[in-house]
């Protein structure tokens, strides 16, 4: 299985994306991801990140116009919310997830994503009165 195979069949966990079940959508989804991310280490990760986001185009483009604009903010929010912060916390893929960032935001400028760790997305789900944490 390759990345973009892993994001396409990991797009269920979008519509489980809350507090209680991201936890371990994203812990199944990261154990999924490192055989992947290990045999990217002898690629060089803008070529790796340009076959990706070519891969992603090239499953869309069999879609009707309508499946395709789905498809492709689903695949988006696969990226920022599953992949980048994977690729985040091992020290050999980090480089990836920023390259693919890179890339990602210059094909697609209308519909750019921000990296983030996996810590950054669980402390958006405290919760907060105009910014101030309540716990």
């Amino acid at each position: 299985m390759d990345l973009a195979e892993l994001i396409v069949s990991s797009r269920p966990y979008l519509a489980r994306f809350d507090r209680g079940s991201y936890p371990l959508c994203f812990q199944k989804f990261e154990a999924a991801c490192a055989p992947i991310f290990d045999a990217l280490t002898d690629t060089e990760p803008e070529q790796a990140a340009y076959a990706l986001v070519d891969a992603l185009a090239q499953r869309r483009a069999a879609l009707s116009r309508r499946d395709r604009r789905r498809a492709l903010d689903e695949d988006r929010r696969m990226l920022a919310l599953f992949l980048s912060p994977a690729a985040a916390r091992r020290p050999d893929a980090a480089a990836f997830a920023a390259a693919l960032n890179r890339v990602w935001n210059a094909r697609y400028p209308r519909t750019p994503f921000l990296t983030g760790s996996y810590e950054d997305i669980m402390r958006g789900f405290e919760p907060r009165i105009m910014g101030i944490p309540l716990r």
